[in-house]
């Protein structure tokens, strides 16, 4: 599955870079949602239920990597892999997850919003995997792919989860699952391999109770 940088690692993104706040119900600190400062300092680093979590600094993905989904009720799970989001971030901060010495990892990207609009992208996210079973995603690069959708049992961490995995028919070993677990304001995003071993709840569970304490 192609729109996403950084070869060893599959990463993903729930929005771009960090802008400016939109508007809707107040989220961390009383009010503010957390800055991408505050988010690196929260995000998961050390070993952690059988991965190294390592912080990283460059961007997740590049300018060009605006995705559109064939079908508008979709969109928003094509915008985890866009620049262009519907709902932009104030803040993110992401860690690369490795297992051993291995080449396979994952990733878990935190971002930042109002609490109301936290909320609203999952509640999205929820009515994009309950309706697109299947839909082609395109990007300003050229490319274009068919993918399906399935619909996985929520991790029960958080104020509220969602989890899926998306397949190309045309290369199904490069299918990506991808957990979406709310604390208040913030959302951390867990991407791995469909073949590979799901994160640990108890991995997501820590990073959790971090952003709790930033909250």
């Amino acid at each position: 599955m192609r729109g996403f940088i950084r070869g060893a690692v599959v990463l993903l993104a729930l929005s771009s870079a960090a802008v400016g706040c939109s508007g809707g119900e107040p989220g961390g600190r009383g009010g503010a949602p957390l800055t991408s400062a505050e988010l690196a300092d929260a995000v998961l680093s050390g070993k952690h239920s059988g991965y190294e979590a390592s912080p990283q600094s460059e961007p997740l993905l590049e300018d060009v990597d605006v995705i559109t989904a064939s079908e508008p009720a979709c969109q928003p799970v094509a915008d985890l892999r866009s620049v262009t989001p519907k709902r932009a971030a104030t803040g993110t901060a992401w860690a690369a997850l490795q297992v051993g010495d291995t080449s396979a990892g994952a990733s878990v990207v935190l971002t930042s919003y109002s609490e109301g609009e936290a909320k609203a992208s999952m509640n999205e996210l929820k009515a994009a995997v309950a309706t697109c079973k299947g839909f082609t995603l395109s990007s300003r690069r050229g490319w274009s792919e068919r993918n399906t959708l399935e619909a996985l049992p929520p991790v029960g961490i958080g104020d509220e989860s969602i989890s899926f995995s998306v397949v190309s028919p045309q290369d199904p070993s490069k299918g990506q699952t991808m957990t979406i677990v709310r604390t208040g304001g913030s959302l951390a995003v867990y991407l791995t391999g469909t073949e590979g071993d799901p994160i640990p709840t108890a991995l997501m569970k820590r990073q959790h109770e971090q952003l709790q304490k930033a909250g």
